[in-house]
This record gives C-alpha cells, structure tokens and sequence, in this order.
C-alpha cells in the first residue's frame, strides 16, 4: 500500500476490456482510492495507447514478472486473452496479492487445477468480475428466490441470441479460435452458466450438449484476409471499418505491425473453429435441469432467463441495442470503448393460477446494464458494500462456470454423450 494509503493495482492486459472497463475508472472514478503502478500486455505497443488514451502515465513492464517484483503492488487485474488468465491468476497469487480476473477464469481442466492449487495457498481477496450477478434483474430474482416466493426450484431455461453485429465481433479477433478463448460456450456462457449456478445454488453434475460452425467460417459466400483490405467490402453484409475511431484504431491499428494481430479480421475465415450454434442440457446435483440455448447470428440480440418452481415462474426477458458494435447498421459509424445502446428489459413473476407480477427494476446507468460500475466498486473501493446476496465470485464459482462450459464442449465432441462436470 502507498504512503497515501492508497491500494497498489497492476493491470495485466490492455485492450478494449482493459482499457474501459479498468485503467479509465482506476484513474477517473476511484483516483483517491486505488493507485495504478503498473501495465502489462502481451504487445507493449498497447499497453503504451492505452496510456495515450487514458491520459495515464502508468509504468508499462514488457514482463509480466519483472512488473510484479518493480511494481510492489497490492493487487492484480488480469483482462488478458482468455486462455492466459490462469497464469496471471497462479502468479499474482504466488506473490501474495489480491488477484481480480475476468471472465471466464479459465479454459481448460489443467488450468483448473493450478488455480486450486494456487487458491489454496493464498489468504487474499480473489474473485472473478461475473458483472450479471449485479444487473438489477438477476439481483431482483435472486432476491426474490431467498425470500421463497417460487418455491423449490425445478427447472431453469436460459436463451442467448447475439446479433449479426456483436455475434459477429467474436469471430473477427482472437476468440475465433478455441486454444484463445475455449469457444463461446466457455467465453461467453461462463456468464450466464455463473447467472445459473448462483440462482440454483447447485453444482452442476453432467452435460449433454450439441454445437455447430453453421453461419461463420467456412460457411460463408466469400472472404478475405481482413475488413480493411477486402474486396468484398462493398458487397459483404458484416464488411465494418473497425477503425473510425480513434480509440480502437490507437489500441489496435496502430500498433499491429509489433505482434501482427489483426483487430477485423474475416468473419468467414477458414482457421475459425469455434462454434456459433449451442444447445446444451444439464443437471444439478440437486435435481434441478437447464435447458441453455446460444447463437451468434441472430436477427436481433436479446435473451429469455426463466425459473420455474413450486410456486411460480420468474421469467427475464430483454432486448439488447447493439448500436454500438462494430459493424452495426444503426451506428454512427464509430466504434467506442463502452458498450451503450437502446435496452428494453421486463422481469415478471407468475403464479400457478397464471397472475402476472411485474417486478421490472429501474435501469442503472453505466455498460452492461450499469452492472460494470457495481464491480469496479467492489474491487476499488474502499468502502465494501454488503453483500447480502452473495454477489461476489469467488475462484471456485468461476471454475464452476467453466467445468459446465469444458464438459459440454466435450459433449458435442462425444456427438452428443453425457459428460460429468465435476473433477477431483
């Protein structure tokens, strides 16, 4: 800790996510709270832009380890490429840190055992930022759910459509390949597999699941190398100038030539192995079922989040604005490093005798569903709030998250075979 008695906070990892979601509110919102000491990616050319963006003059390590012995911080932020989250995580808590990581913590099963290894051998905060246990809908239902309004809970549906805009965002950059990010159903359904297990409070027991390339990839009509020097741009319906603006252009264009990372690359590239279709079926230890359901190329983006139990449904619904992403022809042709766009969200509870409750929360400002602020408090601040609800996520309800997403991955591999969750 500083002589100002400030935390000491070293981030791993610079893009979009580390950038907006980290350093900006480090600097701005939490200034008097937290002190930045340290950058670190994988490109330091980025960890640099993001300092121009910023504003900051935050030291920039082009080691990861020489950052942790100069640095001396208190605690670690890690928001690299998913795959590579586990060996910050392990290291930050070999040298005895706080450790804050995204989602999803992990992607594979040997990941998941260091990091037990590593969490047991460490006293510090260590949490995971699953920010949708903080939309005010998920914190309304699980309220409603300890207070026993629906009962015992029986059965969960939980539905996922991502547009032909932000969908297809996954498949432009690293996350188009599974050794980077364990394909979507651990990136991006670690979310909403977390969401689950916390409403549930079960451990998932098996998987069975089915998924398919079927709209990307090697599925599409033509491709190209990359969107900024196609010559199917005029022509290509997910053709996006990724860098009008020069936020992104600064954390990604400008700096390409140090590791050759290609910020918009072809949504229908050849190498792209992960899948854009999912159904997945899985039962808890406590009996319950989820039926889970994702797609990346949807007509519009939105989600069904329902729970039915013995006495009464409470259903999620949302319609989700994607004006915001790249590509999207609703924008105003500039990509931004925060998310926003146009969000129409109903949360009802119904009885058994099929009365309908409307208990729509008020919305809250800031990205995703203003739940990202709700976060950055948590690891920033100094003030903790309660946690009545048992929002924060520990290490283990991450790799909760991903042992669903590991075992189903297997599932489709297997052609659709039960897969157990759970490993020693």
């Amino acid at each position: 800790m500083s002589e100002s008695g400030k935390r000491r906070f070293v981030v791993a990892g610079t893009g979009t996510r580390g950038t907006a979601m980290w350093i900006q509110p480090m600097l701005e919102r939490f200034a008097d709270d937290v002190e930045p000491v340290g950058l670190f990616d994988i490109n330091p050319g980025r960890a640099r832009a993001c300092n121009k963006l910023t504003g900051g003059n935050i030291p920039v390590y082009e080691s990861f380890d020489e950052m942790l012995e100069k640095a001396q911080p208190d605690a670690l932020v890690v928001a690299t490429t998913d795959a590579t989250h586990a060996e910050y995580v392990v290291k930050g808590a070999a040298a005895g840190l706080s450790v804050y990581c995204e989602k999803p913590l992990c992607t594979s099963l040997n990941q998941v055992k260091a990091i037990r290894a590593a969490r047991s051998k460490s006293d510090k905060p260590m949490l995971v930022t699953h920010n949708m246990r903080y939309y005010a809908a998920a914190e309304t239902m699980k309220r409603e759910i300890m207070n026993g309004r629906i009962g015992e809970i029986k059965h969960v549906i939980f539905i996922e459509t991502l547009d032909r805009f932000h969908g297809a965002d996954y498949f432009r950059r690293w996350h188009r390949e599974i050794k980077n990010s364990g394909g979507l159903l651990v990136q991006k359904g670690s979310h909403h597999f977390d969401l689950v297990n916390w409403m549930v409070g079960s451990k998932a027991k098996t998987a069975v699941a089915q998924g398919s390339l079927s709209f990307y990839g090697k599925n599409g009509p033509f491709r190209g190398e990359r969107c900024s020097n196609c010559s199917h741009a005029k022509e290509c319906f997910f053709y996006a100038d990724l860098f009008a603006k020069s936020g992104t252009k600064t954390l990604f264009n400008d700096i390409e030539q140090i590791d050759g990372y290609y910020r918009d690359r072809c949504v229908f590239g050849n190498e792209i192995d992960i899948y854009d279709t999912m159904n997945v079926t899985v039962q808890y230890e406590n009996g319950v079922h989820l039926a889970y359901s994702l797609i990346a190329y949807a007509s519009y983006e939105g989600m069904r989040f329902m729970i039915e139990g013995t006495k009464g449904r409470l259903e999620w619904t949302a319609v989700h604005g994607t004006s915001w992403a790249p590509g999207s022809k609703e924008r105003d042709n500039a990509t931004g490093l925060e998310q926003s766009g146009d969000n129409v969200e109903n949360l009802v509870y119904f009885d058994p005798y099929h009365v309908k409750t409307n208990l729509t929360p008020e919305s809250r400002d800031g990205s995703h569903g203003g739940a990202d602020p709700m976060v950055q408090q948590l690891v920033y601040g100094r003030i903790q709030p309660e946690d009545q609800l048992g929002q924060k996520a520990e290490l283990e309800d991450g790799i909760q998250a991903v042992l669903i997403a590991l075992a189903a991955n297997k599932s489709i591999e297997l052609n659709g075979q039960p897969v157990t969750v759970q490993t020693d």
